[in-house]
């Protein structure tokens, strides 16, 4: 799959296993991971969704694997398959041909999260998912409240749960992680929301400086 979308001076870029920058974003989700939890990750997601500048350096980037084609990665740690505990969690039915994993988010670009969120939304939003499941630690989830996402917290993530747990994800497990779910339309709305404030905000700051 060969999907691109500029959108200022930034490219979203859907990268699948024979894109010319797959390598390019192993190895950025194996450095981000190896400095932030000393992890050494071998086994990647069959899909990223990456943010690059006008020279084609990535800036943030994200894997996802969609639930239909395999069992979840973070299935290991449920008791039951993710469109089922989700199904009851949220009271309705939900398909797995409907649902999106994300996993091996990683940046080492400051503030980048909230734009590529919004657009990794946007474009999975119009590929026809409706949900997400995902992994993510105390520190993800702090950041997940400050953008006023409201994601379902549906069990600890145990590393008992996983092969070689420790060995492959480092001091990750230290983290506090936990599985979590939501709707993707809803984070879109709230996403496009935040940014939208935001930039009017700025613009009326800079324009605040030109007349003072």
């Amino acid at each position: 799959m060969a999907y691109e979308q500029s959108t200022n001076n930034y490219t979203l870029a859907v990268i699948d296993a024979n894109h010319p920058l797959r390598a390019h974003v192993e190895h950025y989700i194996y450095s981000r991971y190896s400095l932030a939890f000393n992890a050494h990750i071998h086994e990647f997601m069959p899909m990223f969704v990456a943010i690059l500048d006008e020279n084609n350096t990535i800036l943030s980037a994200c894997g996802y694997r969609e639930a239909d084609s395999a069992p979840l990665f973070l299935e290991q740690y449920l008791h039951a398959p993710a469109d089922q505990l989700m199904a009851d969690t949220f009271e309705q039915p939900i398909s797995r041909n409907k649902l999106i994993e994300f996993g091996q988010l990683a940046s080492f670009s400051k503030g980048m999260s909230p734009l590529h969120f919004m657009l990794m939304a946007e474009h999975l939003v119009n590929e026809g998912y409706e949900w997400c499941i995902f992994t993510a630690t105390d520190p993800l989830h702090a950041m997940m409240t400050r953008l006023r996402l409201q994601p379902v917290i549906l069990t600890p993530a145990n590393a008992n749960c996983v092969q070689d747990g420790e060995e492959v994800w480092g001091n990750y497990y230290h983290h506090n992680p936990k599985v979590s779910a939501g709707n993707l339309k809803q984070g879109l709305a709230q996403l496009t929301s935040l940014l939208t404030s935001r930039k009017r905000a700025y613009s009326q700051s800079q324009s605040q400086k030109v007349c003072s």
